[in-house]
Parts: C-alpha cells; sequence; structure tokens
C-alpha cells in the first residue's frame, strides 16, 4: 500500500510538473527580462562592430571589411542610432531614427535623407536585431505570437512573417532570454538567404537583461561580423539626430516595369535593351543555335530575355549563354538558361560561383529552375573560345585583370566586323572632349592591341542611358583617350 502511494504522489508531481512546463510562456517571459523595463526609459549603449560585404568585388566571395562603432538609443517601440564606419582609408556616418509610424536614414557618405519606401520601413525592425533583439521581442509579443512545435526542452522558437521574410525567435527556457534570431528571406541573385544573429555574454542594467556579443552571419554564412556592446545605461529621452523635412513620407514601392526594346545590329546580331535595369544583351545568331551573351539581377529579367530571343529566330535553341564577368549585372540572371539546358561558358575562377548561383534554394519566390530543377551544363573558358558554323565566327578572348576590374574578363569580337562587345570598361562622355583613359579604359585598349585585334567600333552594355556617356563608341575614341594631352 505504501509502495502504491509513493508511487501516485510520484506521478502527481510529474504531472503538476509537466503542466507547470507546458503552460510557461517563455515569450511573456523573455519580454519582462528584456523589454518590459524600456516602456517608460530607454536603453542607451555604445557599441563596436567588425562587419563585412560583398561589394563591386575583384573576384567571387571576395569581403571588404569595416570596423565600426556608435550609440543607440533603443526601447520597446523606438531606435535610434547614429554610427561611423571605416575601411582603414575612408570614415562613413549615417544616421538613423525608426519609430512605429516614421523612418528618418542618412545613409553612409550621403548629404540628404535617403527616401524610405514601405519595404524598407517594414525590414527595418528585423535590421535592429543586430544591435539589440528589444524591438523584435516586443513585436512578437505584441502580436501574440504562439510557441513552435519544433521547440524542444531546451530552446521555445516563435516564427513570424514580416514583409515575407520567414523570423523566427529562439528562447533558452532556462534563462527566458533570447539565445538567436534567425531571418530567412529573398535575394534576386542569391535566393533564399540565412541571417542569424546570436546573443551571448549576458548582462544586467536596472533589471533590463541585455547581451554583450552579438555574432552574426549572413548570405548563408558566407559573411561573418561581431557586434561589441559596452557603456550601457538607461536614459529618459533620445537626442534629436535628423530634422523630418515638411514634405517627407515613406514611399510606397515602385512597381518595376520591364521595358524591352529589340534592335538588329547586323545580320547575326542583335540587341535586347532592358530599360528598367539600364543593359543590353548581346544576341549573336548562327546557322543552326544562338548564343546569348549577358543576363542582369534576377532570373524575371533572365525569363524575359529568353521570351525576346525566342522572337528572333524561334526555329533556333539557344545553345551558349555567357558573361563578360560575375557582377550582377551580367550573370544575375543566369538560372533561367540553365533551366532552359544551355551551356554556360565561364572562365575558371567563376565557374564554382555559377555553381552555388544555379544550385541556391528560390522557395520564397520560386523561379523556373526552382519549380523544375535541371543540371548546370557549364563549359570553361581559358584564353579564348571562337564560335562559328562556318561561314560567321565570334571569338571570346579572357583579357583578366588587365581589365582592371575583376580577375577574369570576357570580351566579345567579330572579326567580320570589326566590332568588339564589352560590359563596362570605356566610360566616355557623350559630348565635350574625350578626356584621359581610366585605368579600365587604358587596360581594355592594351588588351586589344596585345591581342591584334581591328576593330571599328565598341558597343558597351552597361550603361545605356544613365550616367550621360557613349556606349556606341568608335574605336578612335578610345585611342584619343589614351594619347590624350
Amino acid at each position: 500500500m505504501l509502495i502504491l502511494r509513493r508511487l501516485i504522489a510520484a506521478l502527481l508531481l510529474f504531472t503538476a510538473f509537466q503542466t507547470n512546463a507546458q503552460s510557461t510562456n517563455y515569450l511573456f517571459e523573455c519580454w519582462r527580462k528584456q523589454v518590459k523595463f524600456t516602456q517608460s526609459q530607454y536603453l542607451k549603449f555604445s557599441y563596436q562592430e567588425t562587419l563585412n560585404r560583398f561589394e563591386h568585388s575583384f573576384e567571387p566571395w571576395q569581403q571588404s571589411k569595416y570596423l565600426g562603432k556608435g550609440t543607440i538609443w533603443s526601447n520597446y517601440i523606438n531606435f535610434f542610432k547614429q554610427d561611423t564606419l571605416t575601411n582603414g582609408k575612408r570614415t562613413y556616418f549615417s544616421k538613423l531614427e525608426f519609430t512605429e509610424s516614421n523612418m528618418l536614414f542618412l545613409d553612409y557618405g550621403d548629404k540628404d535623407l535617403f527616401p524610405v519606401s514601405e519595404s524598407l520601413f517594414f525590414n527595418q525592425i528585423f535590421q535592429t536585431a543586430r544591435y539589440s533583439p528589444i524591438m523584435l521581442i516586443n513585436y512578437f509579443f505584441q502580436q501574440e505570437i504562439q510557441i513552435e512545435k519544433e521547440s524542444n526542452e531546451d530552446v521555445a522558437i516563435y516564427r513570424t512573417i514580416i514583409n515575407k521574410a520567414i523570423v523566427k525567435l529562439y528562447i533558452n527556457k532556462s534563462e527566458s532570454l533570447i539565445s538567436k534570431v534567425t531571418i530567412l528571406n529573398d535575394d534576386e541573385l542569391y535566393g533564399d538567404v540565412l541571417s542569424t544573429f546570436v546573443y551571448s555574454n549576458y548582462s544586467t542594467r536596472s533589471k533590463i537583461f541585455y547581451p554583450k556579443t552579438i555574432k552574426i552571419e549572413k548570405v548563408n554564412g558566407q559573411l561573418k561580423d561581431e557586434v561589441i556592446i559596452t557603456d550601457v545605461l538607461l536614459v529618459d529621452k533620445t537626442p534629436d539626430l535628423l530634422n523630418k523635412p515638411a514634405d517627407y513620407e515613406i514611399k510606397k514601392d515602385k512597381e518595376v516595369i520591364p521595358v524591352i526594346r529589340v534592335k538588329k545590329y547586323s545580320e547575326h546580331i542583335h540587341f535586347i535593351e532592358l530599360e528598367h535595369t539600364d543593359d543590353r544583351v548581346m544576341v549573336v545568331e548562327f546557322k543552326d543555335f544562338l548564343l546569348v551573351a549577358e543576363s542582369p539581377l534576377n532570373s524575371e529579367n533572365g525569363e524575359l530575355i529568353i521570351s525576346e530571343v525566342k522572337k528572333i529566330a524561334s526555329d533556333k535553341p539557344i545553345k551558349y549563354f555567357v558573361f563578360g564577368h560575375y557582377h550582377p549585372h551580367y550573370l544575375g540572371g543566369l538560372r533561367p538558361f540553365v533551366h532552359k539546358e544551355v551551356t554556360v561558358l565561364s572562365t575558371k575562377s567563376n565557374i564554382n560561383y555559377v555553381k552555388y548561383l544555379a544550385n541556391a534554394s528560390h522557395s520564397l519566390n520560386p523561379d523556373s529552375l526552382q519549380i523544375q530543377p535541371k543540371a548546370l551544363l557549364i563549359e570553361e573558358i581559358v584564353k579564348i573560345k571562337t564560335i562559328t558554323d562556318g561561314k560567321f565566327e565570334m571569338r571570346i578572348y579572357n583579357i583578366g585583370d588587365k581589365s582592371r576590374h575583376t580577375k577574369d574578363y570576357l570580351i566579345y569580337y567579330f572579326p567580320d566586323q570589326k566590332l568588339l562587345f564589352e560590359d563596362d570598361l570605356v566610360w566616355i562622355k557623350r559630348t565635350g572632349e574625350v578626356k584621359q583613359a581610366s585605368k579600365r579604359q587604358a587596360g581594355l585598349y592594351y588588351a586589344i592591341k596585345e591581342l591584334g585585334l581591328e576593330i571599328d567600333t565598341i558597343i558597351q552594355s552597361w550603361p545605356v542611358a544613365d550616367y550621360g556617356v557613349k556606349t556606341i563608341i568608335p574605336f578612335n575614341d578610345l585611342e584619343q583617350s589614351i594619347n590624350y594631352r
């Protein structure tokens, strides 16, 4: 009988423990410890950070490193920041005022306020997670987000969607503190992109718990940053960092309406101009097949280009897709060509990057390759590739770092027409005197001379209309810029 009573008592105790564990609102407990006391005051802190970015770099995955420092004022609904970034050569500063209904932003290097769109405004709430989880915790709490089934005995997980991004909070159950935030959103080039913020080394200031160390992974772990929090205080108000103009407002997101023009240059060469991206795509027509050179920015543009190519020669398949260098204006629309089982021509240094783009998940904004996966067909160009149908000939040259722009750089030459097509190396004003050649221009000129190419005309892919430069360039202009005195 005694044994039975002990078993019943143990069972009741276990049941009470389970009920209590299941009824614990970890989100509320986290809010209470990290947010509640900011309803009447601001948490003011200084920080230092290392920040890495992908920019217009020399080769794929090359990172630009910045060191930053600044001051932040944050409470449950407001986030103010002023900071500086340095890359070892120059120092830039920015200012931000972000509230429930407004956002003023002075971007790095700018003198005027950045025009804030609705997307930028709605995304800002999870951008604040880089420095503090306060606003994000409060957002989840106010929205009464429920715990996810994927939670386990150590971590309570909460999930919601903010401006099409999937945002998750991970709360350490034993401490009721945020341990991690993940944000999965769509990037037009990289597809599904995961950003992760890991919070550690917690401390307190007047009952408010805050992390002193934040480790950040961006672009699916390709970039890694760190933020260190120091000098934490509670204050009653924020400074006036920016002045709001009388006519300042959050702009509605602009709808991109594609405008496309197809121009026949010669019997074998056509150009597709995309006004909405300011790019020129080249279509080369051979006897039994086609080649497409360049596809800007994203899959949508790649699909548009393929559609226009079919109108040029509906009975001929696209055999090759080639890009002059790896930057997005030339490679971003790659994936629809992979889906069409077109052979991609690439230099060695870009092959792994092409594979990454071709294999990236695009589940948040599915394109044709996501819906119907196909294997990447790729062929390496070393120094030169000649494409011919027996009568018409095209040569693709890799001028490499002579371009002074990227490690590998392809140019396209048509000997019969003394024509050269290239991406973005020549910058000669449409009007006025031809000035001295830039390093890029000079690099192209000397590469042409070294290859012994006879050229009358150079046609450039980008830009087509912007920046006031020629993009159909007499070779004499290039020569004149080299001989400028």
